[in-house]
This record gives C-alpha cells, structure tokens and sequence, in this order.
C-alpha cells in the first residue's frame, strides 16, 4: 500500500461507516498517485506558458501562447490551445491554433478545428473536422525507406517531385530562347553556305 493509500485508510478508519461511504463517492473520478506525470487543464481554466511531461496533456479549458512537450496530447471538445506543441501523439476534439509537431499520428475529430502548420506521421480526420493549416506528412526516418521497396519508390517519388516543376518551369522558360538561337543559328549557316 502506497503513503497516500495508507492516509486514506487512516482517515477512513476515524470516520464512522456512514461518513465514510460519503466520502467514496465524493471521491475525484481520476485519482492522482505519486509518479503520475499526466498534466489536466481543466474546463473553466486559462493557462499560459510552458508544459513538459512524460506523460499526456489533457486540456478541456484553454491554454494560450503555450509551449507544450509531451508523450501524448488530448484537446477536449471545450478545449483550446494557441502556440506550439511538440507529441508523439495528439488527439483534438476542441481548437488547436498554431504549430504542432507529432511523432505519431494525429487524430482529428469531427468537432475539431485546427489552424496554423502541422508536421506529423500520420494524420486521421473524422468527418466534420475543420483544417486551416499547412499540413505537412513527414517519414519516420530513412532506416523505414530503406526496408520497405515501396517507402523507397515514395521517398524518391516526394524527391522528385519538388525538382519537377522547377524543372517543368524552367524548361518551358529555355525552350523559346533555344529554338530562336537554333533558328538564327541556322539562318546563318544557310546564308554562310550560300554567299
């Protein structure tokens, strides 16, 4: 039995029966133990500033110009974030506005909406999700490109892709400019051969 089991069957013990069968329903849905590393930010609470747990944040209130660093992160359908956060996993039902970097993947729910850029593995959207964001999906690592034939197709394919219109442009740029100088180049070689 951990010392904050142990306080409570003590004080259990100085309470007749009745008293004490109030006070189990009274009791916090959610208990706290020590070495719990989750942070909540509840429902009528405005926070501001910078958190970092090894656990999960849950925020059902708001949290402005936050810095946020956790394992998990769970805006709630009343909750609101403004500023950056940096997950291996985040789950949104409420409003997320500002740059979020996840390892993992990223779950929207229907009641979500999310602006400003995000940066994850994966991304999920339910129906009825709001995005207003750059949202950018990043491999793992390469190490996952190398072992998998298709990851390396893709990787190289994403490569490509940004040289390509680069390329496209600035082919349809040299094309006129080159056909002119053959064109004169030729002129000029038909008119050395016939003078």
């Amino acid at each position: 039995m951990s010392l904050g089991n142990s306080n409570m069957a003590n004080a259990a013990a100085a309470v007749p029966a009745k008293d004490a069968q109030v006070r189990r329903t009274e009791a916090p849905v959610r208990l706290l133990r020590a070495g719990n590393e989750d942070i909540t930010i509840g429902e009528n609470s405005l926070l501001e500033g910078s958190f970092e747990t090894h656990g999960t944040i849950f925020i059902d209130g708001a949290a402005v110009n936050a810095d946020l660093r956790a394992a998990q992160l769970s805006i709630g359908a009343t909750g609101r974030v403004e500023g950056q956060a940096a997950v291996h996993r985040a789950e949104i039902a409420g409003v997320f506005d500002g740059t979020l970097e996840c390892a993992g993947e990223v779950i929207l729910r229907s009641s979500s909406r999310i602006a400003g850029e995000v940066k994850c593995a994966k991304l999920v959207t339910h129906r009825g999700a709001v995005i207003d964001a750059q949202v950018r999906i990043i491999m793992e690592s390469e190490e996952a490109e190398e072992k998998s034939p298709h990851g390396a197709v893709i990787a190289q394919a994403a490569r490509e892709s940004s040289l390509r219109p680069w390329t496209r442009r600035r082919f349809k740029q040299v094309v006129p400019v080159m056909s002119g100088a053959v064109l004169s180049l030729g002129l000029v070689g038909i008119g050395a051969l016939i003078f």
